[in-house]
């Protein structure tokens, strides 16, 4: 009986478990490359599980578009000096991200460079092989 027990929480467990992996996963970012962007803040959501970055982007024959960027969890930028006033609605600012591999609009965000100079960097890094990368909380 014990046996059949222990057996059937450990299936429990890794059924369990199974979201949270899935969850985590950064198959659909190209991890190869980092792009830059630059447009002008729409929204800023700083949410768990993932924080969000909305920029307003403007392409080369002047049509905007709005582009969505995935952050890490609250706590971990909070632990790297963002707050919910980072940003601003129509801020201009520079995104480095790792694309997303169906060629969508947007990507894990990596860093954000606003117009005063300042660099804030995702819990994975910068991306350019500068910032600290943060384990998961």
């Amino acid at each position: 009986m014990t046996r059949k027990a222990f057996g059937l929480a450990g299936i429990a467990a890794a059924l369990l478990a199974a979201p949270a992996f899935a969850h985590h996963s950064f198959a659909i970012f190209d991890q190869s490359k980092v792009l830059y962007v630059s447009g002008t803040v729409k929204q800023f959501e700083l949410i768990n599980p993932h924080t969000w970055l909305h920029l307003a982007i403007v392409n080369d024959k002047g049509e905007v578009s709005t582009w969505s960027f995935e952050g890490g969890s609250v706590l971990q930028l909070a632990a790297l000096g963002w707050s919910k006033d980072s940003f601003r609605i129509d801020d201009k600012v520079e995104v480095g991200f790792r694309p997303m591999k169906d060629g969508s609009r947007g990507g894990q965000l990596m860093n954000v460079k606003l117009e005063n100079g300042q660099k804030l960097c995702s819990n994975r890094g910068c991306g350019d092989g500068t910032g600290s990368t943060l384990p998961p909380f």
